[in-house]
Order: C-alpha cells, then structure tokens, then sequence
C-alpha cells in the first residue's frame, strides 16, 4: 500500500518504479505471481499500470520512460563497440566505420569526446533560461529539485532496464548504471588528464593490434557517465522550461530564450571550441574535422540532402531524424500534462543559432554562410531540417570576428 506521492520498486517489475500520484488517497498495488512450470504469462500493461490477461496483450515496443529513438542511441553505439572488441576490430573500434548511407559508428575516441563536449552544453542551456527567465533563484527550488530528479531516476531506469537486454551481447553494462547510481554522474575535475590518458593507452594498444578488455570497460564507464550526466542537464533544463510555462505562460519561455540566443551562439562555441575539445585531444583542424563529420552519430540519424545551385549561391540542407534534446522534452511534456510541442522553442532556436555559430566559425572566407531552421521536431513534431546557404563573397571579417568572439584577441 503506496500512501500520497510514494514511490516503490519492486522486484518483480525491473528496473520500473510505481508511484502513487494521487494526493488524497492510498494505492493499492495487486501483484499477480507464479512460476514459471506453470506457464502464465499475464503483464503489466506499461502504458496503463494494469495486469492483463495474456489473450488482452498485444505487441508493443519496449515500455521505455524516454524514447528510445531518439534518447538511447548510446545503447547502440556501445553495443557496436562490444561487436568490435569481440571481433578483434580494433581499428574501427577505435576510430569508427560508416555502417550505411546515413550512419556512423563514430569510434571510441571522437563518441568520448562528443559526450564530454555536450556535458558542457548541457548545463549551459539550462543556466541560459535561468538567466533569460531572471530566475537563477530556481537552482534551488523544491518543485523543479523533486521533479527534475525523478525525471532523471526514470533516465537512470531506461539505461538500466536496456544494459539488462543487452547483457548477453554486451555484459557489463548493468553493472556501469550501478555504479552511476551509487556514485553519481558529475564530471571529474580532472576529467580531462583523465580522458588524455585513455587515449594514449588506447592509441598504443591499437598500435599493438591488442584492445584488453578492462581498457575497453574503462571506456565504456567513462561513455556511459558521460551520457547519464548530459541527460541530467538536460532534464533539469527541460523542466525548468515546463514549470516556467506553467507558472507564467509560453510567452515567457519564448522572451527567455529570445533574451539569450546571441550570447548563448557565441557561450556554446567557447564551451566546444575554446574548452571542451582542445583539453579531450582534439586542438587542430584534422581533429574538428573528424569529430564534426562523425561526432553527432554518437546520439544521433541525420544526413546532408544533396547540395542545389540557388543562382550563385550553394544550398545544402541537414536532416536530423532523431533529437535526444526532443525526446526529453516530450516525456517532461507528457509528464506534466502539457500540449505536445508546448516547449519546442524553448530548445530548438538555441539549436539554430547554435548551428550559425558553428558554420560562421567553420566556413571558409570565401562564402558567406546563413543558417537557418525550416522544421523541427520540437516544434513542429517532423524530423529537423536545417538549411545553410553559402554565397560567394570575401569574408575574412567574419573570420577574424569569430576568432576574437571564441578564442579571444589575437595576441
């Protein structure tokens, strides 16, 4: 018996918690048993908490608290990496391979350091619309601490409740989401002199044909921390943004973000190009290079449509078919009983300028670049399209505008 607001767990029921979200009355929980030799198969419906008969059940998709489209394709990746390692493919293990037309498997290395650049971002977005909304205050306010943890709990549950799937391909997962349970998530202080040594240690046991195993465990913990704590960010970010709406309507989601777009494009680039990439090993342009054509793969399905003449300018638009970013909003959405697309805007401009920033910086002087968003599944629930258009121009301004805004004066 659950009283007003518990929550339990039990060990019939996997990684899933039951909560009684009632303020007034009691829950009661009826659990049906048997064993096995007897050959029941009742369930418990996941999208409705009720214990159904067998003939009642129909096939359905694995009962996730987050999209696992769009919020778990570290699971994948990790799982790729297992192929590997058991395969002896310590190259592509590694360094990563195209695995289809509009997929990578980015390599151990570029996946680190990805995750280990959108931790930075993570907790910038999220004290950008603290900033823009003016309630910093909110760090410490009880409803979004109790919300925002449960809704990283249930984060948690899905990673472990897919380790467990996984463990007779992947062994070792469930035992990382454990440890992130009773350690925590946060990022080490010296998380990068950490990073580095992994690498050179892998660079030599690649070298050597030879990838122990507790190298790639090792790996895989530091993956699978990393993803945890940039869901955790992003959580909280999301529902700030829900109980901003619910307090003071979509206008002063919109006004918050508004408010911080043009310092958030150039804050988020210092955090990638200025911090996050050059203390995890990536500094010159062959490293960028590297992690920009295959680092999004890490979380992500997207691909570049083919390039068109617009009289002397070249258009190119990116598709993304999945967004961890949109997948955490909707659950919080959902959760708070909000409009479908309710908080789109309140992630999806940031993306946009976001992307400006990233071409301004990565462009060549010879076009001038503009970069905007035609749809998103934020915002209007269709995969995301990005359009960037190059016109010929002699841009070495915006260079040396760019280069002073992230990097700093040249000296």
């Amino acid at each position: 018996m659950l009283s007003s607001g518990d929550l339990a767990s039990y060990c019939g029921f996997p990684s899933r918690r039951i909560e009684n979200a009632s303020a007034e009355q009691r829950a009661v929980l009826i659990l049906v048993t048997s064993v096995p030799a007897a050959g029941r198969d009742d369930v418990v419906d996941c999208g409705k908490g009720n214990i159904l008969k067998s003939e009642e059940v129909q096939p359905k998709e694995p009962c996730m608290n987050y999209s696992e489209f769009h919020g778990h394709k570290w699971a994948k990746n990790l799982v790729l990496a297992f192929g590997y390692w058991k395969r002896g493919e310590v190259e592509r293990l590694w360094r990563g391979e195209q695995l289809a037309e509009y997929d990578w498997f980015p390599g151990l290395r570029v996946m680190s350091a990805y995750w280990a650049s959108v931790e930075h971002e993570m907790p910038l977005r999220l004290e950008t619309l603290l900033r823009g909304a003016g309630h910093e205050d909110w760090r410490g306010d009880p409803e979004v601490a109790r919300k925002s943890g449960l809704y990283f709990f249930r984060f948690l549950d899905d990673m472990d409740e897919i380790a467990q799937r996984e463990e007779g391909v992947a062994p070792g997962l469930a035992a990382i989401v454990r440890g992130l349970r009773a350690g925590g998530v946060d990022m080490p202080d010296d998380w990068a002199p950490r990073l580095r040594a992994l690498q050179d240690e892998s660079e030599a046991a690649v070298a050597a044909g030879a990838f122990p195993r507790g190298l790639l465990d090792r790996w895989l913990a530091t993956c699978m921390r990393s993803v945890a704590n940039c869901n955790r960010f992003l959580i909280r970010g999301a529902t700030c943004a829900a109980i901003l709406v619910e307090r003071e309507g979509k206008a002063a989601l919109r006004a918050a973000v508004d408010a911080t777009s043009e310092d958030f494009m150039w804050e988020v680039s210092r955090a990638f190009f200025a911090t996050a990439l050059p203390k995890a090993g990536f500094e010159d342009i062959g490293d960028l290079m590297e992690l920009g054509l295959r680092g999004m793969y890490a979380d992500q399905w997207f691909h570049s449509e083919p390039e068109a003449q617009e009289g002397e300018a070249t258009v190119r638009t990116s598709v993304l078919e999945n967004c961890e970013l949109a997948g955490v909003y909707a659950a919080v959405e959902a959760w708070e009983g909000l409009p479908p697309l309710s908080l789109g805007y309140g992630f999806c401009r940031w993306c946009e300028v976001h992307g400006l920033a990233t071409m301004m910086i990565t462009m060549p002087p010879m076009v001038s670049p503009a970069y905007v968003r035609e749809r998103s599944l934020g915002m209007d629930g269709e995969a995301c399209r990005f359009r960037l258009t190059m016109a010929p121009a002699d841009d070495m301004a915006r260079i040396l505008e760019v280069q002073e805004l992230v990097f700093g004066p040249s000296t």
